[in-house]
């Protein structure tokens, strides 16, 4: 245990590789996702990296598997990931020593990874077994599970009970052959135990499986992964980390938007008023894309700016008027000091919408008396959350002015209402255009690639 890696191997992102054959485990995955996977999604969120659950049953295109790329495939995001799980009923998966198929994929990652000759007769889950734990026991964090047989007993005798010859396949072992070989990889297995973060031998169904899967994936993040950034995130920090998840989230997947940077170069940066921009466009047209990578190209272009951001609705409360006016004083107030500021809202008498408008103009009007220019992002402003029904949309928005204060905001087009405000308070509006067939097609390949996958041709059409 002591030999475990403390560090995600991506900085930005936690993969978890999720290792089990296609056949008969379909509660488990439906447990975990359900159940489990928003939990982790959450606790990773907020330290500000991306979650990805990484799961081989489909993203492998037909062209990738007649080409026998699927062993490849496979290893290859396990080398990526950060963890694995892995988890067995009876059935042991696809294998076979004469099945040609299988053979030729193994030729084809032989030159990556050798000691596949010497296992050409393991299953491809076994394979992602031995990559993940059984050939250096310890190098990668593991919790690995084993069902029950009398479970699988029950499923298959209840299909044949129904007739459903499908669920007597997949609750049923392939061979003899296959059941020696899986008593085989147990005894594998418990002899490593002490090198894993957990090993169940013989759980009673899938909830219970699921269960302690999770546990095991949450203390080791907790206590190891994701450690050092929570112990030493000040308030400020850990709210900013929610937005930083955001941001990293959609700007990996954005293109197409040199013309919106240059729009913004020229009429935000480059302008030498106040500007204030609206960013609007439907649903999912790209907005919070667009200003999510927008803000890494501020940071390296424009130094001696102070950008401030705040992306609603990617963390509870987020969607408060006070709690938006407080990030971003709180952020416009570091990067005039460079310091955490220890005065919370309590203390500095920031208790409602009204006082914190107050806090964060003065804070806006110091930035002005030092000389230095602040950008205001706020994305998604129809997801404001208004206490009272007569409150008036964006209310507490048109006070945030100052000398040397440039502000851009999102909103959707469909907002009539917000639009007028923002209009009448001076907002110009730049309009976000559909996507092009390119575009789209590149953002689908993107997203896919996330998590190790890819659609055929046929697929993308």
């Amino acid at each position: 245990m002591s030999s475990l890696p403390t560090k995600l191997k991506d900085p930005r992102t936690c993969r978890i590789f999720f290792s089990s054959p296609f056949g008969g485990m379909e509660e488990e995955r439906e447990e975990l996702t359900r159940k489990y996977f928003p939990q982790i999604h959450h606790l990773c969120n907020s330290r500000g990296i991306q979650f990805v659950a990484v799961d081989m049953r489909w993203g492998i295109t037909s062209e990738a598997a007649e080409n026998a790329q699927t062993v490849s495939i496979c290893l290859r995001e396990l080398d990526r990931s950060d963890m694995f799980v892995g988890f067995f009923g009876q059935r042991y998966g696809w294998f076979g020593k004469n099945d040609e198929a299988l053979q030729k994929n193994i030729e084809k990652a032989i030159m990556r990874y050798p000691w596949l000759d010497g296992h050409r007769g393991k299953s491809v889950t076994e394979m992602e077994f031995l990559h993940g734990h059984l050939n250096t026991p310890g190098s990668m964090p593991a919790i690995i599970c084993f069902r029950d047989k009398s479970y699988d007993d029950m499923k298959r005798t209840e299909g044949e009970t129904l007739g459903n010859k499908k669920q007597v396949f997949k609750f049923s072992a392939e061979s003899s052959e296959s059941v020696q070989l899986m008593d085989d990889l147990k005894q594998r297995v418990e002899e490593t135990r002490d090198k894993t973060l957990g090993v169940q031998m013989s759980y009673s169904n899938p909830a219970q499986a699921a269960e302690f899967m999770f546990t095991g994936v949450w203390e080791h993040l907790n206590k190891v992964l994701l450690a050092d950034l929570s112990s030493s995130q000040s308030p400020r920090e850990k709210s900013k980390a929610h937005h930083d998840a955001f941001a990293a989230s959609r700007s990996n997947l954005y293109v197409g938007g040199e013309k919106y940077f240059q729009y913004l170069k020229e009429n935000v940066i480059d302008a030498e008023d106040s500007p204030r921009i609206m960013v609007c466009g439907p649903a999912g047209s790209g907005k919070s894309a667009l200003l999510s990578s927008w803000i890494p190209k501020l940071r390296q272009e424009e130094r001696g700016l102070i950008v401030a951001y705040h992306f609603i609705g990617c963390a509870p409360g987020s969607d408060s008027p006070l709690e938006i006016l407080k990030h971003l004083k709180d952020e416009v107030a570091f990067g005039l000091s460079g310091e955490e500021n220890s005065s919370t809202t309590e203390k500095s008498g920031g208790k409602t919408v009204q006082e914190m408008m107050q806090l964060l103009q003065q804070t806006l009007e110091q930035a002005s008396s030092q000389t230095r220019n602040v950008l205001i992002i706020i994305d998604g402003l129809g997801k404001v959350k208004l206490s009272a029904r007569a409150q008036k949309p964006l209310y507490w928005l048109p006070l945030i002015s100052s000398k040397r204060v440039k502000v851009v905001v999102s909103i959707k087009d469909t907002d009539t209402k917000s639009l007028e405000v923002l209009k009448e308070s001076g907002y110009k509006k730049m309009q976000i255009e559909p996507l092009s067939e390119t575009h789209r097609r590149e953002i689908c390949k993107r997203t896919l690639e996330v998590s190790g996958k890819e659609l055929s041709q046929s697929q993308m059409d």
